[in-house]
């Protein structure tokens, strides 16, 4: 995690900046658009004047055309909360690096993007169900905090992020960036988690984390196989044939992963394997 802090790194994520599709409500000054009017710079409507208004927002233009007493909106400026959701389920402990340290480095990345910007960012690890959170934070000099807490993240367990959205929704959590850092390796799938996200007003984010060895084995050898999550075993002979067969899998599977974000309006990134943390972030600020 230490490389995250070497200046050259840091300067070119000046490069990088949190996406967002749809403005949130906020609930403190910020950098964000919100949906929520108030009193920035910014004049977002009209609606006519009523007893008790602050007649300094009165819009004498508009009066002298229209010989009403309107009333100016303005936008108001709202913090964004930025959710780092990390999967730390066995199958991220897969891979040279493990997926989970891509996937935490590729967080850390975004939170000191999003603390720069002066958003709001918390770390949410999910495995069976959700691990322990760090609440919201605000601030560069916080970048320490969140190292801290993504560095004592481990790989272990099952896979269930449905359970874990439901749980984060449960908590009455404030609509915000959800970004999913995980292999999308659920048995239960990943798009009824998204959808609910995206049905609580959260914008879900995919980076897709994957090993090489995942996208294209080495053919050879007779194997026994053990799933990192279920502990089941089976013994696979890797000839030319089944490697073949393997990757059309994978590419179906990959392809219904961006299949999807694109149905949904959702942004999707891969990472690991031949993506580097830097190529990934650069291709999710290019993604709008």
């Amino acid at each position: 995690m230490s490389s995250l802090l070497d200046p050259e790194f840091l300067r070119r994520l000046a490069r990088v900046r949190l996406l967002v599709r749809r403005r949130f409500a906020g609930s403190a000054g910020g950098a964000r658009r919100s949906t929520r009017k108030g009193q920035s710079v910014e004049m977002a409507d009209h609606r006519p004047y009523a007893p008790g208004d602050d007649v300094r927002r009165i819009d004498w233009n508009a009066y002298a055309r229209l010989e009403e007493l309107i009333l100016r909106l303005y936008v108001a400026e709202e913090d964004l909360i930025v959710y780092l959701l990390v999967d730390t389920s066995a199958s991220m402990g897969f891979g040279d690096p493990p997926k989970l340290d891509v996937a935490k480095r590729l967080a850390a990345a975004l939170a000191y993007v999003g603390l720069s910007g002066s958003e709001r960012v918390g770390v949410v690890p999910f495995g069976a169900g959700l691990g322990t959170p760090m609440q919201p934070t605000r601030g560069r000099r916080r970048i320490g905090t969140v190292l801290k807490h993504l560095d004592a993240l481990e790989a272990r367990g099952e896979t269930d992020l449905q359970r874990a959205v439901d749980e984060l929704i449960a908590r009455r959590t404030r609509p915000g960036l959800v970004l999913v850092l995980s292999d999308l390796l659920d048995p239960g799938g990943y798009q009824r988690s998204l959808d609910r996200l995206i049905a609580e007003r959260h914008e879900p984010v995919i980076f897709h984390v994957l090993d090489r060895e995942e996208l294209d084995p080495t053919p050879g050898g007779d194997f026994n196989f053990v799933d990192s999550e279920r502990g089941a075993r089976v013994e696979v002979s890797l000839d030319q044939r089944t490697v073949d067969a393997y990757r059309r899998r994978v590419q179906l599977f990959l392809d219904g992963a961006e299949a999807y974000a694109k149905k949904r309006g959702l942004s999707y990134v891969r990472a690991g394997a031949d993506v580097s943390i830097e190529d990934a972030l650069l291709a999710y600020s290019r993604a709008a």
